[in-house]
């Protein structure tokens, strides 16, 4: 059963693609933190997903309206910005905003 796709579920996503055909999680966030900084002074990375792997943080389950728990997370928290890399590949939400 493939994944449904996250785009339209996603906190103002900014994304980024890139041909790094060894792109590990430490690599993404990387790129996804430069984003963010270029952007906002001091962001806060509150949650991630690495499809890759299937890992995500905080590792919850309490997913609501078909949304997995790290969203519904950062929903919660009120991140208002995400940077979507490689279309899912690994996603990461910040919020820029105290």
């Amino acid at each position: 059963m493939a994944k449904a796709p996250l785009k339209y579920q996603l906190i103002n996503p900014l994304k980024i693609r890139t041909d790094h055909s060894d792109l590990d999680f430490m690599d993404a966030q990387s790129m996804a933190d430069e984003k963010v900084k270029s952007l906002c002074p001091d962001p806060m990375l509150v949650s991630w997903y690495n499809a890759t792997t299937g890992e995500s943080h905080p590792n919850v389950e309490c997913g609501s309206a078909g949304k997995p728990g790290w969203l519904n997370y950062a929903e919660s928290r009120n991140c208002d910005m995400t940077v979507d890399i490689n279309d899912e590949q690994f996603v990461f939400i910040y919020l820029t905003q105290p």
